[in-house]
């Protein structure tokens, strides 16, 4: 087995009262956030915490609940697992990384606006609670098999922003997969039509 060491508090910026902490200040890009700091647990990580910071890797604790706007956006991540405690991760997150495996958490309910655009994510699984997948989710991903394990509500238009030809080379999976597929393709033809329109007006 392997043992991580967590990285030492010390390089945290961390408000108490919130139980978030709100910025790294530390060199080292592989990054394990401690599960509690000072004798608080960390429930949150908060806007733009580790914007930018170069990081190539993070483990998160398992006490964790929020991740907050563009908290690890700009980095060289690969691997994400998302703790099955965090119940709400916000706006580009984990946007302009390197991605390529994703493990999300069972209690995430919605998949926020450009959480994970612009990665490197072939394969994805959704979660049965997920309900609700926002615009550009997962845009700029060279997407080619998605699993959803149960069915969302509402998938925005540009959730994936993929083309027909695109998701011609995309395999839809789960217990809902032909209604899925349908509705994908839907949108497919509706994002081709979006891009004639832009590049007529550029």
């Amino acid at each position: 087995m392997i043992h991580f060491k967590t990285t030492d508090a010390k390089y945290f910026r961390f408000d108490e009262f919130r139980r978030e902490i709100t910025g790294y200040e530390g060199e080292e890009t592989n990054v394990v956030i401690p599960a509690e700091i000072d004798g608080v647990e960390v429930v949150s990580i908060g806007p733009d915490a580790f914007w930018n910071k170069g990081l190539t890797s993070v483990i998160l604790p398992p006490t964790l609940s929020v991740i907050g706007f563009y908290a690890f956006a700009f980095n060289k991540l690969t691997d994400i697992r998302i703790p099955s405690s965090v119940a709400l991760i916000e706006d580009g997150a984990f946007m302009y990384n390197q991605l390529e495996t994703l493990r999300l958490g069972e209690d995430i309910f919605t998949i926020s606006r450009s959480v994970f655009q612009h990665n490197r994510l072939s394969k994805l699984v959704l979660p049965e609670n997920t309900q609700e997948i926002q615009s550009e989710a997962f845009s700029d991903n060279p997407i080619t098999e998605m699993t959803f394990e149960g069915m969302p509500t509402f998938i925005h238009r540009h959730a994936f922003n993929l083309g027909e030809a695109e998701m011609s080379a995309v395999t839809v999976k789960g217990p809902h997969s032909k209604s899925l597929q349908a509705l994908l393709d839907h949108h497919a033809d509706y994002v081709d039509a979006y891009r004639v329109l832009r590049d007529r007006h550029q």
